[in-house]
């Protein structure tokens, strides 16, 4: 059984779900960071083998969230495929029976890095490309954390896959992702099932939540004044 956290920033009433998404239920709008579908398709591409499985398995992950949550839209906050030749003939046909088990749900892409040479995506996938910039109420949405609006109170956004790292005296886990607020931006981990992540060093005034065992929870915040990544 997942658990959820419900959290408020700026105001903001937000909900973040164990399956690394952020639901705005003010808005009935899911918002997820770096699907990267297709990744593997993109490997085989250049003849590294690699197991199938991440693009169905984040698609899934993505139908459980809109499911519970009941969510009317779906943002995608950049980097929802990894290459171009992500677009492989299976890549259409799962995004294509994502849509039909979707039909009245409205998808909106930010473009993120990944995404900017790939051109006009296919018009029965019904993906409205959108700006980055301000989404609702103040509240803007984003790939790159850096290029967050001057107006914006708060900025959603992807692109660094964030990490941390539990220690104790006695042991030290491998990196969990988690969400990320800092500087006015809740940073997103990525969802994608094929993807890497970057450990994080949060500052004394940042806060972050980790997602382990379908459970989110707080991170104490041990942070300085000072942050950096390693």
């Amino acid at each position: 059984m997942s658990c959820a956290v419900k959290i408020s920033l700026l105001d903001y009433e937000l909900e973040l779900l164990p399956e690394k998404g952020v639901y705005w239920n003010q808005h009935d709008t899911l918002f997820v960071a770096d699907t990267h579908l297709g990744k593997e398709a993109t490997f085989r591409y250049h003849s590294i083998p690699v197991p199938d499985g991440s693009t169905a398995g984040t698609l899934r992950t993505i139908t459980q969230m809109v499911q519970r949550t009941r969510a009317r839209s779906l943002v995608i906050l950049g980097d929802m495929f990894h290459a171009k030749s992500s677009l492989s003939d299976k890549t259409h046909e799962q995004l294509q029976a994502f849509r039909q088990l979707h039909p009245e749900l409205r998808i909106k892409l930010v473009l993120g890095n990944h995404d900017r040479p790939l051109g006009t995506l296919p018009a029965s996938w019904e993906i409205d490309v959108i700006p980055a910039g301000e989404f609702a109420d103040g509240l803007a949405i984003g790939h790159e954390p850096e290029n967050i609006p001057t107006s914006a109170a708060l900025m959603l956004c992807g692109h660094l896959h964030p990490a941390v790292r539990l220690t104790s005296a006695v042991d030290q886990t491998s990196r969990l992702p988690c969400f990320w607020w800092h500087k006015k931006r809740l940073i997103l981990p990525a969802i994608g099932g094929f993807t890497g992540c970057t450990t994080i060093r949060p500052t004394y005034d940042d806060r972050v939540w980790v997602v382990a065992e379908g459970t989110v929870l707080a991170y104490p915040n041990r942070g300085s004044r000072k942050s950096n990544q390693a």
